[in-house]
């Protein structure tokens, strides 16, 4: 049987840990707004892709019923 971890991955997992504990939290100052990522834009693509996709299908639904 195969083990996910061996010793040295539970040693450094340990470490990361005992390493996140002792981390200070920081909250973001007063006024300071938290960072946001932006709003993803779709891409134009995406629609012809889409679309594209649909075609076929429709096109395999006609061939194959």
């Amino acid at each position: 049987m195969t083990t996910l971890f061996n010793a040295g991955d539970l040693q450094r997992l340990d470490v990361e840990r005992r390493l996140t504990e002792q981390a200070p939290r920081v909250l973001p100052a007063e006024g300071e707004m938290p960072v946001q990522d932006e709003p993803v834009q779709a891409d134009p693509l995406d629609r012809v892709r889409d679309s594209m996709f649909a075609s076929m299908l429709e096109i395999l639904k006609e061939k194959y019923s």
